[in-house]
C-alpha cells in the first residue's frame, strides 16, 4: 500500500475528525455564546455604565441629556489550538481515516480539551496543575479602545471558601449575587452553569443526603444515578481542569451563558497531506482558532471550595 495521500484520504480524514468532534464535544461549548469572528480582533461588547431614566416635564421642549459612558471588551485572534503527527506505518495510515480509531479520537479530543481550557481561562503547567491565564471565564479580559489592557476578575466576584467545600449556602449566595446584577433573569438564553470537579460532585451528593425531605426529588435522583442533577436552576459541568486559587482551594465558577462569548475564527477541522520536507510522509493535523472572554465581570462568580487532601 502506498503512503501517498489522495483527495479521497483528505476528505475521509476531515469527515472522520468532524464526526469525532461532534461525538466528543467539550461540555463548555454548550455553556457559552458562540459568535463568528474575522480580522485581528473582534469586539465582544460595549461595557456601558448603568443609566437611570428621568421623568419629563409637561410641555417641555428640552431633550433629555443622559450620556452613557463605558469601555469595550475584545476577543483577539491568537495562535491555533492544534495537534497532529506523522504517519510512518501503513497500518496507521489505514486507521487515520477511521472515525472509530483511537488515532483520530486522540488528536481530536486533544484539541477539544484545548478549546475547553480556552473557554475556562486556564492553562496546564509543567507540573500538571492548572492556573488562571488570559481570556475565558476566569482569566484576564482584554478591555479598552484597543485590546491591549487586561482586566482580571475583580475580587468582589470571588466567594470566599470559608474553610468549606461546595455548600448549599454558597450556591444560594452566588445565585443571588448574579440575579442582583441582572444575570439569569432576562430570558431563557440567560442559563446558569457551574464548573465543578469530582470533589464538588461528592459535596453535592452529601447535600442531597443531608437534605432529606426538603429536597426529596433532588435526593432521589442523586442517589439513584450517583450524579448531581440540576439544583437551584444551575446546570453542572464536570471537569478535572478547574484551577486552584491556593493550595487545596479550588475555583468553581458559576456564570451566565449569555455573558461568556466564544469568538470563532475557525471551528475544529482535520487535514492530511504529504510533507515533502519529511521524506514525503503523510501528516495528519487537527486545529481550531478561537478566543473567549467575559462580556461583563458581574456575570461570573468564582466560588472558592476547600478540598480535603
Amino acid at each position: 500500500m502506498s503512503l501517498e495521500v489522495t483527495q479521497h484520504h483528505k476528505l475521509q480524514y476531515a469527515a472522520s475528525v468532524q464526526m469525532v468532534a461532534q461525538q466528543t464535544k467539550n461540555p463548555l461549548m454548550n455553556a457559552v455564546t458562540v459568535a463568528p469572528a474575522t480580522g485581528e480582533a473582534q469586539s465582544v461588547s460595549d461595557l456601558l455604565d448603568q443609566v437611570e431614566y428621568s421623568r419629563g416635564e409637561e410641555k417641555s421642549r428640552r431633550n433629555p441629556e443622559n450620556p452613557v459612558k463605558g469601555t469595550r471588551r475584545w476577543a483577539v485572534l491568537t495562535p491555533s489550538i492544534e495537534s497532529g503527527q506523522y504517519i510512518t506505518k501503513e497500518d496507521k495510515f489505514k486507521t487515520a481515516t477511521d472515525p472509530t480509531s483511537t488515532y483520530v479520537r486522540a488528536h481530536t479530543m486533544a484539541v477539544n480539551r484545548g478549546i475547553a481550557d480556552l473557554i475556562l481561562g486556564v492553562s496546564k503547567g509543567a507540573d500538571g496543575k492548572f492556573s488562571v491565564t488570559e481570556g475565558g471565564i476566569l482569566g484576564i479580559a482584554r478591555e479598552g479602545k484597543t485590546p491591549g489592557v487586561g482586566t482580571p476578575l475583580p475580587a468582589a466576584q470571588y466567594l470566599a471558601h470559608g474553610d468549606t467545600g461546595l455548600t448549599l449556602e454558597k450556591l444560594i449566595a452566588a445565585k443571588e449575587q448574579l440575579h442582583l446584577a441582572d444575570f439569569g433573569l432576562e430570558d431563557n438564553m440567560d442559563q446558569l452553569f457551574c464548573v465543578i470537579t469530582p470533589k464538588q460532585i461528592t459535596d453535592l451528593l452529601n447535600i442531597a443526603v443531608a437534605a432529606k425531605q426538603s429536597l426529596n426529588a433532588f435526593e432521589i435522583q442523586q442517589l439513584q444515578s450517583g450524579k448531581p442533577t440540576s439544583l437551584l436552576g444551575v446546570t453542572w459541568i464536570f471537569t478535572n481542569r478547574s484551577p486552584f486559587k491556593a493550595a487545596g482551594v479550588r475555583l468553581c465558577p458559576i456564570f451566565a451563558k449569555s455573558n461568556i462569548v466564544y469568538a470563532e475564527w475557525q471551528g475544529l477541522i482535520g487535514q492530511m497531506w504529504n510533507d515533502t520536507s519529511a521524506k514525503n510522509l503523510p501528516y495528519a493535523h487537527v486545529d481550531a482558532y478561537g478566543d473567549c472572554v467575559r462580556a461583563e465581570d458581574k456575570g461570573v462568580i468564582a466560588i472558592e471550595c476547600k478540598e480535603a487532601a
